[in-house]
């Protein structure tokens, strides 16, 4: 929704469409309760959240995004959001509980 709700560059609009195509990909084929093909185990979803969100941290110092710019913020933003996430969520506990339903 960042496109839509604030005015980016366009590389970065693209950026973010492509982002989140991915996510939902990632989501899809993701082994945990709203997986459909579960096919990327639990653990790994977990890293690949980690190394996206260390990469939006670092995006502002790679591309040079101006202070207090739109394009800034919001990668420092969801960059934090998914570092904390990272940290907050037992990406093992979600792996043994999936084990357990199967039964």
């Amino acid at each position: 929704m960042a496109p839509i709700m604030f005015d980016l560059e366009p590389a970065v609009d693209t950026a973010c469409f492509v982002l989140a195509g991915g996510y939902l990909l990632i989501t899809l084929l993701t082994d945990f309760k709203l997986g459909i093909f579960r096919l990327i185990p639990f653990p790994v979803h977990g890293w690949l959240d980690l190394l996206t969100g260390l990469a939006l941290l670092a995006a502002p110092f790679l591309f040079h995004f101006e202070a207090g710019s739109a394009e800034r913020n919001l990668s420092w933003m969801l960059g934090a959001v998914s570092v904390i996430t990272w940290f907050v969520t037992d990406w093992k506990g979600q792996t043994r509980s999936m084990m357990t339903d199967r039964g």
